[in-house]
């Protein structure tokens, strides 16, 4: 559940430097073949998003790895 976390944050720090409501992220397997690319949100009810849905249990699991593709501004003005 730890990847789970790292997403979370890295989403929420995201949306709170660029007011986005997503971030497009790429998901990769334990093999490091790509699963998938997505929107991922943060919502405080609900928590994270993928593609405006909340995730089932089973792509916690199946979540082996992300990559951000996006990137927040360094210097905040």
């Amino acid at each position: 559940m730890c990847v789970a976390s790292a997403l979370t944050r890295k989403v929420r720090d995201y949306q709170w430097r660029t007011g986005e409501e997503s971030l497009l992220v790429l998901f990769h397997d334990e093999d490091k073949k790509v699963s998938g690319i997505h929107q991922v949100g943060y919502d405080p009810l609900v928590g994270l998003l993928v593609d405006g849905k909340p995730p089932s249990d089973l792509w916690f699991h199946l979540l082996e790895g992300f990559e951000a593709l996006q990137q927040p501004p360094a210097v905040l003005h």
